[in-house]
């Protein structure tokens, strides 16, 4: 029996120490490393860096070409040998190469700010899949607590009505069918509570029976650690600024890239030959001749290049309109999102002086239908009316806090 009971006690605490706790701090910091989305994102910021050191690499190093080839009859003679080697450097191109250069990089800035877009994103879905889990834990909470209460009633209700204590059954018959409601609602907050908890292992990477406790959440003191909340600043100084800003200026380098093929290119070819085949003795000569070329190309495109430019010229206004209209939009969502704070606040406040109300009413009430001075309809309409204020205190509470992340994250 002693084995028995070291081995329960084993397995209690195991299960406890394999189950993860976690917090909204564990949420944010989660989502920011394993979340898959993100991990997309930061593929795509290796991708761009391999781009810029590849433009790097095409704008300060000269393209160099080994060559070789032979005819037949030297191949049998005498093999493959190194011939010639020779770099081509251009002197000018219209500055096509720096400003693919210069446009790589801003296309790594931009992996780089929409990296943090994305972790933004998802974090605030983790972080409402994280309170729609609560909440739905403490509507069950909640909802058990009614099915006690009335469960005691129905046990008191019950033995009267037995005792011939003149209790019309129903009073008793009420009592049953609103057990039997609230039963079924705890089916639904069930499987509401399962179903936020798996969208939150997914959002955090992990698998969707992964076994976790959620921490409980103060949405109060979480605010007073926030303190005053941001006015409406300069949203060119945001992420979402910083990307829309970066994205214009790609676009001005591709007008940049296009119109660089207006101009000729100039170059210097130095070349060096080791060998030299003669065809008649089907033998290689060595000669060790070096020489340095300049040279001038150009790719007459029949008006193709011209029709270029003005694409990109198009694409760059685009940009700009979509530039212009998007701060315009981040400004309308802090706006926004400040007038939703603000009113959750509002909101918060009422909702908890009107739980304390429906709270103390309850324990009247509770006093008053022991002693048959209402019905139980007056009763559980009490009852009813604390639960959903409860219900809706926590919501609003769990909201506010959403909001004041969502604004925030517009800041960064």
């Amino acid at each position: 029996m002693k084995k028995f009971i070291l081995l329960f006690v084993f397995f209690i605490f195991s299960m406890k120490g394999y189950s993860q706790e976690l917090g909204l701090k564990d949420i944010l910091e989660q989502i920011e490393t394993n979340n898959p989305e993100v991990q997309i994102k930061d593929l795509e910021i290796k991708i761009k860096e391999k781009g810029k050191s590849k433009a790097l690499k095409n704008f300060i190093l000269p393209e160099v070409n080994f060559s070789t080839e032979e005819e037949w009859g030297t191949f049998k003679n005498e093999g493959i040998a190194f011939k010639e080697i020779d770099a081509t450097i251009n002197i000018f191109e219209g500055g096509k190469t720096m400003n693919t250069y210069k446009r790589s990089k801003s296309e790594l800035e931009l992996a780089k700010q929409e990296k943090k877009i994305t972790v933004y994103n998802w974090q605030e879905a983790g972080v409402s899949a994280y309170f729609n889990n609560l909440n739905y834990k403490k509507q069950r909470e909640i909802t058990n607590l009614t099915i006690d209460a009335l469960e005691k009633q129905r046990g008191r209700l019950d033995a009267l009505y037995r005792n011939n204590k003149m209790i019309i059954k129903s009073e008793l018959l009420k009592i049953e069918a609103e057990l039997e409601n609230n039963k079924a609602l705890n089916y639904t907050n069930a499987q509401r509570e399962r179903m936020a908890k798996e969208t939150l292992m997914k959002l955090l990477g992990y698998k969707l029976d992964k076994p976790v406790i959620l921490s409980e959440f103060d949405a109060i003191k979480y605010l007073k650690t926030v303190g005053t909340i941001k006015k409406i600043e300069n949203p060119k100084n945001t992420t979402l600024g910083k990307a829309q800003s970066l994205m214009v200026d790609i676009a001005e380098y591709d007008v940049k890239i296009a119109k660089s093929d207006l101009y000729p290119t100039i170059y210097v070819r130095p070349s060096h030959t080791f060998n030299k085949e003669n065809t008649e003795t089907n033998r290689y000569e060595n000669v060790n001749e070096g020489r340095v070329e300049v040279g001038v190309r150009y790719t007459f495109a029949w008006g193709a290049t011209l029709d270029s430019v003005a694409q990109s010229k198009y694409q760059l206004n685009q940009a700009k309109i979509k530039y212009d209209d998007n701060i315009k939009g981040i400004e309308l969502e802090m706006r926004n999102k400040l007038g939703e704070i603000e009113a959750l606040v509002g909101q918060s406040e009422a909702q908890k002086k009107r739980m304390d109300f429906l709270r103390e009413n309850l324990k009247i009430d509770n006093l008053r239908y022991i002693n048959s001075l209402i019905t139980t309809f007056d009763y559980l309409n009490s009852v009813n009316q604390l639960k959903s204020a409860e219900e809706d205190y926590y919501i609003l509470q769990r909201s506010m806090v959403l909001a004041v992340i969502e604004y925030e994250n517009l800041y960064k």
